[in-house]
């Protein structure tokens, strides 16, 4: 028998009991929206993760003064420097594997000895010639610290593990600069052809060293295609993995 006297439930209560299912709804509405931004922030298929040059870097191009003759007085007199830049790279660490290479040494010794060779200490020395120095230091030392890769290799020399391909016997005189994670050689073994970006596609015998494959502006690299895999097609990541912002010319002294 109901008791028809019973209190009807105050509105007060009524609101008390309602929010507790609000917030549970609200909650789960919370938890989809979170699920949902997690999910958009994880990397897409065939989505490619953007690579960006970091830094500034601090280098010393060598680990004790540079020295060399210079062109006065028939190459008797001579300038001691220590030659250091401003750098940006994909990581540092890879300047620091460059500078423990040998062979970027042996170049970077020769190089920078013969264009202070050609040069007098009025051009290394002068106002707007002392800039200019900077420069050519820069232009000569860039292409040593930062060569073109081809392929995800750790030593710009080593040969493409995917591809086959490996630099040139030229790889030095390479024009290229471009950054090595946005361009492409695109490969096509078994019809004997090579694009670099969207150049001309090149012809290869396969029997080449050094055969030069430019991009739509004219720019190019030097490629052994030698030990291409015969089979192979598809795209290989190539570029530098860096690049010189500035050098300073710290501590010269002439002799």
């Amino acid at each position: 028998m109901s008791d028809a006297n019973a209190p009807a439930e105050t509105p007060a209560e009524a609101t008390e009991s309602k929010p507790k299912g609000g917030l549970k709804l609200l909650g789960g509405v919370v938890g989809l929206i979170g699920a949902g931004a997690a999910l958009a922030l994880m990397a897409v298929p065939g989505q490619e993760k953007e690579h960006h040059f970091v830094g500034p870097y601090h280098l010393p191009l060598f680990e004790e003064e540079f020295v060399s003759n210079v062109a006065d007085n028939h190459f008797t007199r001579f300038l001691k420097t220590s030659p250091e830049v401003e750098c940006f790279a994909y990581d540092e660490s890879y300047t620091s594997t460059r500078a423990g290479d040998l062979l970027y040494r042996s170049w970077l010794q020769n190089d920078l000895g013969m264009l202070l060779r050609s040069m007098s200490l009025d051009e290394v020395y002068g106002g707007t010639e002392g800039d200019l120095f900077a420069q050519r230091v820069r232009r000569t030392c860039e292409p040593i610290l930062f060569p073109v890769h081809i392929g995800a290799t750790s030593n710009p020399l080593d040969r493409d593990e995917e591809s086959g391909l490996r630099p040139g016997d030229s790889y030095r005189e390479a024009t290229f600069r471009g950054r090595f994670h946005d361009h492409t050689l695109k490969v096509d073994a078994p019809s004997h052809t090579l694009q670099l970006d969207d150049g001309e596609p090149v012809p290869f015998s396969g029997a080449e060293v050094d055969l030069f494959v430019p991009d739509q502006t004219g720019e190019g690299i030097f490629v052994d295609v030698s030990t291409v895999e015969r089979d192979f097609v598809g795209e290989v990541k190539v570029g530098v993995h860096g690049r010189i912002r500035q050098v300073f010319l710290t501590q010269n002294i002439a002799q």
